[in-house]
């Protein structure tokens, strides 16, 4: 892939490559089953095997997000030749849920998440390819920077998109939303929809949505739309105060000084999800992280405009190429 973006998807047309070309690309060498996490809870995975690949991808999702909505990326990755896993965070997609409302996002503690992976990480671990990378967005930031702080040897190289390090809450100040959680939540209530947060909803809002390109809001809305299992929707009160103990705990210093592998970081201009100065603090304490500004784009940079999905996925592969390359010469010095 060139930096001129020629074997990227446009915004014309993509709904018929995705249908024509996309989808039946990844079916072939698609895989699909379920692991049980260290509570027994049952998390839904996929699995994308490039053949001859030496470099696998390990997908951690946003909120409220799915497996399927990252078909593009992985399609990506694929014809990079890196195999593609990634697993449905429980309480969303076809991963076990904690509550009966698919359409809420709930969580009793952050660290299920961490742990979640790293269980996966153990599965499957005989079966991945040697070299691996960590790509995570929003949400998936958070627990993908957990991840790394504490299992700081599992993976070579991070790629943070829009990660979740600090989360806005609009109107309300921080200490204000955090204290309104942890009352809901101490008063048993913490499965309640947070203020402001709703289930799904049927009619297409593009306008307030973290996308630029509107193709690519229709493709994911209309898998919504025809699967229930990807309408998980609003915050709980639960979800709120657990992402927020997380994210405090991760932004740390003495966490983040045990991060040692090399972090590409992404940062939208125009996000209105995640709060970018702290983004801004956790590169200039991490040694190893480097931070990469779209200033064009919304929260969901994968579904921005095309000149930054150009450049974005030009800085992912040549982040990676180095990854082979120095891998490659520790290799032949070893020999």
């Amino acid at each position: 892939m060139n930096a001129a973006g020629s074997l990227y998807f446009a915004d014309e047309g993509y709904l018929t490559w995705q249908k024509n070309l996309v989808e039946p690309y990844l079916k072939q060498c698609q895989k699909y089953a379920y692991f049980h996490s260290y509570d027994g809870a049952a998390i839904f995975y996929q699995q994308y095997l490039a053949a001859g690949a030496d470099t696998c991808i390990v997908i951690s999702h946003g909120f409220s997000e799915f497996a399927e909505k990252y078909n593009e990326v992985i399609y990506y990755f694929l014809r990079q030749g890196c195999s593609v896993y990634i697993l449905e965070h429980r309480g969303h997609g076809y991963s076990e849920r904690e509550v009966s409302d698919d359409q809420k996002v709930y969580i009793r503690d952050f660290e299920d998440y961490i742990k979640d992976l790293d269980c996966f990480m153990k599965k499957m671990n005989y079966r991945m390819e040697r070299h691996r990378i960590l790509f995570a967005h929003s949400m998936g930031g958070a627990v993908a920077a957990r991840y790394i702080e504490e299992h700081p040897k599992v993976f070579e190289r991070a790629i943070l998109s829009s990660p979740m390090f600090r989360m806005q809450t609009g109107k309300y100040p921080w200490w204000v939303a955090k204290m309104t959680a942890d009352f809901y939540v101490r008063t048993k209530r913490g499965e309640h929809y947070a203020a402001g947060q709703t289930g799904f909803d049927s009619r297409p809002d593009f306008e307030h949505s973290s996308c630029i390109s509107r193709e690519r809001y229709d493709y994911i809305f209309e898998k919504r739309l025809k699967n229930s299992r990807y309408q998980t929707n609003g915050s709980t009160y639960g979800w709120l105060l657990a992402a927020m103990r997380a994210t405090e705990t991760l932004m740390r210093k003495k966490n983040l000084e045990r991060i040692k592998i090399p972090v590409l970081i992404f940062i939208a201009g125009n996000d209105h999800m995640v709060d970018n100065r702290a983004i801004a603090v956790f590169e200039n304490r991490v040694e190893t992280a480097s931070l990469v500004c779209m200033p064009a784009s919304k929260h969901e940079i994968f579904n921005a405009d095309y000149q930054t999905r150009c450049r974005y996925y030009q800085e992912i592969f040549d982040f990676i190429m180095k990854n082979q390359k120095e891998t490659s010469y520790e290799k032949s010095t070893i020999n």
